[in-house]
C-alpha cells in the first residue's frame, strides 16, 4: 500500500498551475462514462494561454464506481480531478507525476478484487476421473483408491458420486427398463433442476417423439447444497 499523504493533491498542482500561468486554460478533450460497467475514463489538456493553439500538456485518469465512500456518488467528478492533477504534474515538470488522489486510487484497486480472480472453471470430465476419490474397499470408507480414466459406464458412476455428494459409489447406477439411467442438469426459469433419466433413444427411423421413456427419478437440492431424490408426494 502506497502512503497518499507524500503525494500532492490536485487541487495543489491545479493552484501551482494558475500562479505560473495566470491565463492558462483547463479542457476536457473527451470523456468515457459507462454507468452500466461503473467506470469513466478522461482525456484533459492545458493551455498555458487562453490564445494558445495547442495544449502544452495532455493527460489522462480513469475511475471506477465504488459501494462506499466519495466515489459511491462523484466518481466522475474525482476522475476529472485527477486528470487535471496529473495534466498539471506534466506542465509543471514534478517529480512526481502522480497526485494524492491516484495513489489513494491504486490502493481502492489494490484492495479490489477483480473480476478475473474467481472460481476457477470446473476440470474437464476425462481429468475428474482421473483424479484420486474416496471408494469402499473391503468395507473401508476411509480408503483411498485411484481411478484411472474408464468406460462410459464407470465414468457415470464417478459423476453420479461427484454430483450427489455420496460418501461412497454403489456397484452400479440407477436401472430402468433401458439400461443404465443417465445423469441430466440444467436450468429453467432461474431453478436448476436434475434427473436421473431414461438412456432409451430413437432406433430403426423412430423419432424422438416416438421413443417410450421411462419416467426419470427426480432430485431436489437439500440444505447442505448437495442433490438428493426427491420425496415423492403425498
Amino acid at each position: 500500500m502506497f502512503d497518499p499523504s507524500q503525494y500532492k493533491t490536485a487541487a495543489t498542482k491545479i493552484k501551482e498551475v494558475h500562479d505560473n500561468y495566470p491565463m492558462c486554460r483547463f479542457n476536457i478533450r473527451s470523456i468515457e462514462v459507462d454507468h452500466a460497467q461503473g467506470y469513466v475514463w478522461v482525456v484533459t489538456e492545458i493551455f498555458r494561454d487562453i490564445a494558445d493553439e495547442f495544449p502544452a500538456a495532455v493527460d489522462v485518469a480513469y475511475e471506477f464506481r465504488s459501494e462506499k465512500g466519495v466515489n459511491r456518488d462523484f466518481w466522475v467528478e474525482n476522475c476529472v480531478t485527477s486528470s487535471y492533477g496529473r495534466c498539471c504534474s506534466l506542465l509543471l515538470g514534478d517529480d512526481q507525476r502522480s497526485s494524492r488522489e491516484d495513489m489513494e486510487k491504486v490502493n481502492r484497486l489494490n484492495a479490489k478484487p477483480l473480476p478475473y480472480e474467481s472460481k476457477p472453471l470446473p476440470k474437464p470430465f476425462n481429468e475428474k476421473l482421473a483424479d484420486k476419490i474416496i471408494m469402499p474397499v473391503d468395507n473401508d470408507p476411509w480408503t483411498v483408491k485411484s481411478v484411472d480414466p474408464a468406460p462410459s459406464a464407470a465414468e457415470a458412476v464417478a459423476l453420479v458420486q461427484e454430483v450427489l455428494g455420496a460418501s461412497k459409489i454403489d456397484k452400479d447406477i440407477p436401472h430402468c427398463s433401458h439400461g443404465a439411467r443417465e445423469w441430466r442438469t440444467g436450468n429453467k426459469n432461474g431453478k436448476a433442476w436434475a434427473n436421473m433419466g431414461c438412456s432409451a433413444k430413437p432406433m430403426n427411423g423412430e423419432r424422438w417423439s416416438e421413443v417410450n421413456k421411462c419416467d426419470p427419478i427426480w432430485y431436489v437440492i437439500d440444505n447442505n447444497g448437495a442433490w438428493k431424490p426427491q420425496e415423492a408426494r403425498s
